[in-house]
């Protein structure tokens, strides 16, 4: 009994070490995905932010006081445009991935993104007309929803009455109030 209880532990310890690696690198890569954004946006900012500027200094020389407001107007509708440009972004980054990093990411993300227990993974038509071989076992109790959930990409877990959604518009929502302070920070620092 000592033998089997000796695998067993075996099996939870290196379970659990490669689901801290797993969880690791879907972190890793949405940091790094993250990061182009917000550095693109960055980018995107400046050059918005110096068209702006451009914009407001007319508005002063013919204005007067109304200029202050216009320019604060027009750096809060351009610091807006950006963010939605970064999203638009990422979001077109994330669904053109090739199939096979397309689902890499799906599976590390659902491996973040999992809770005790058995669970159902709702995945949009699309994706599940192109389930890689293989993927399904890649998920550990998260099965595979046959019927078509209702979204664009990503992908809904279901656990009993509790369903998490894990669309990448619901990922870069969340991430969205991360990103407008970056740039917030760097617009006005």
């Amino acid at each position: 009994m000592a033998g089997i209880d000796n695998i067993l532990a075996r099996i939870e310890q290196d379970s659990a070490a490669k689901c801290a690696e797993i969880l690791a690198n879907a972190r890793a890569e949405a940091g790094e995905i993250l990061a182009a954004a917000t550095a693109r946006a960055a980018r995107e900012n400046e050059a918005a932010l110096a068209e702006a500027r451009r914009k407001a200094e007319a508005c002063v020389a013919s204005a007067g006081p109304r200029a202050a407001q216009d320019e604060k107007r027009a750096l809060l509708q351009m610091k807006n445009e950006v963010l939605g440009q970064a999203a638009a972004s990422a979001l077109a980054r994330l669904r053109a991935l090739p199939e096979a990093e397309y689902f890499g990411v799906l599976a590390r993300l659902a491996a973040a993104c999992a809770q005790e227990g058995p669970g159902e993974m709702r995945l949009s038509q699309r994706d599940l007309d192109r389930l890689p071989a293989g993927f399904a076992a890649a998920l550990g109790d998260i099965a595979i929803a046959p019927q078509a959930a209702d979204i664009p990409d990503g992908f809904v877990l279901v656990y009993g009455d509790v369903e998490q959604n894990c669309t990448f518009g619901a990922l870069v929502s969340v991430r969205m109030d991360d990103i407008k302070d970056a740039l917030h920070a760097h617009i006005f620092a």
